[in-house]
């Protein structure tokens, strides 16, 4: 691959959630060094994949389009003609294979250098690709997107972590004591919702665990390991924690809408543990060193699970399962995520407790499930490199 001349304007097109914004960090990171003097622009889909990006990178300049609250075509063609205006001379795709919109407009706002991957639909479009397996992590895909502009960096190096900005602490620790929480609990966080945005016949809600399972969970934690479970997530999803409260019949903190993203931050730091179907808070609280036992169906874990040796994931089965980005089915609830047992979990949960108090919280052995599909995520990938 020829060298790349120093460029002076770089559009990069991620075009992201939360959970990808935390894959990118590294990305963005790495670039900014590469390219001290550059002008760096970021679309990214949501607000808070905006905050944490410019909350990492407070120089490079994000713009949030999403296509679901701007439908129709006036929309794009307004981005388009913005960002043909500034004459990027590199543009980075961060696409999904199968997408079509952004290498379209990869092509459409950029003449000299188009970076993309060449196992994406539309790859003709750009002039410099690399080889990314179909199935990648959406880690090894941007780490691999990064050595076509001459950046090489190894697995273990391309890490997200994250720090919170100090400007948020006081405001997340009231947060944290008007909830009545003590620092010297055990906390065990928990997330049960999905991001809002349907994408053509994918439904995010089909990552949903059920609530009754949640609550057999939270249970165990709050009786068993004498815990206190905090359920977070947007005001749309306090509903779900105060069925998981009603179900479990043991107190849950709900903060669902009640917190700012940096305040999240702080407060998912302070869990000894997070329970989760695959969400950008998942990711979230991974980079922010939190222990995670992370749920997946519709999704597959090697593609968007935790990347950290002391978190867990369980994938459940169904002969249709994997199936993101396109359901085959038309029900409302994911049969692989039925097929997760409460006890899978509460045995991946009282493995990461065990590990952090040296003593036994749960007789993982009598469940007959340790090792069983319980499985660390990063292990995996190292094995296969």
């Amino acid at each position: 691959m020829k060298p790349l001349h120093k460029p002076e304007k770089i559009l990069l097109l991620p075009i992201c959630g939360l959970g990808d914004a935390v894959c990118y960090i590294p990305f963005v990171r790495s670039l900014r060094k590469e390219f001290p003097g550059s002008e760096i622009v970021a679309i990214v889909a949501t607000d808070s994949a905006k905050a944490i990006i410019v909350g990492n990178s407070p120089d490079i300049e994000v713009i949030v389009f999403n296509r679901c609250q701007q439908p129709g075509w006036m929309s794009p063609l307004r981005l388009l003609r913005k960002l043909r205006r500034r004459r990027f001379d590199l543009v980075i795709s961060g696409a999904h294979l199968n997408s079509i919109r952004v290498p379209l407009l990869a092509y459409l706002c950029c003449r000299k250098t188009r970076v993309g991957a060449k196992s994406e639909r539309l790859s003709f479009l750009y002039n410099r690709t690399v080889n990314v397996p179909t199935n990648a992590h959406a880690f090894e895909r941007f780490r691999q997107l990064l050595t076509a502009v001459g950046i090489h960096m190894s697995f273990q190096e391309y890490s997200p972590t994250i720090e919170p900005s100090s400007e948020s602490r006081d405001s997340a620790m009231q947060l944290w004591k008007s909830a009545g929480l003590d620092n010297s609990e055990c906390i065990v966080g928990m997330a049960s919702g999905a991001d809002l945005n349907n994408r053509g016949r994918w439904l995010p809600s089909l990552k949903r665990w059920p609530v009754e399972r949640y609550a057999e969970v939270a249970k165990y934690a709050a009786i068993t390991c004498q815990a206190r479970i905090v359920v977070f997530g947007t005001s749309e999803e306090a509903p779900l924690a105060s069925a998981i409260a009603e179900s479990s019949g043991v107190p849950i903190v709900n903060l669902c809408g009640k917190t700012r993203l940096p305040e999240l931050q702080w407060l998912l730091r302070q869990c000894n543990a997070f329970v989760s179907n695959d969400t950008g808070t998942m990711h979230l609280a991974t980079a922010l060193g939190t222990p995670v036992v992370a749920l997946f169906g519709p999704t597959s874990r090697e593609s968007f699970g935790p990347l950290t040796t002391q978190s867990r994931t369980i994938q459940g089965e169904a002969p249709c399962s994997p199936c993101y980005p396109y359901p085959t089915c038309t029900l409302k609830g994911c049969l692989a995520m039925e097929d997760i047992s409460s006890h899978e979990v509460i045995a991946a949960l009282s493995s990461i407790l065990t590990t952090q108090k040296s003593a036994t919280l749960f007789p993982i052995e009598s469940l007959g499930l340790a090792g069983s599909r319980v499985t660390n995520e990063r292990s995996l990938l190292c094995e296969r490199k």
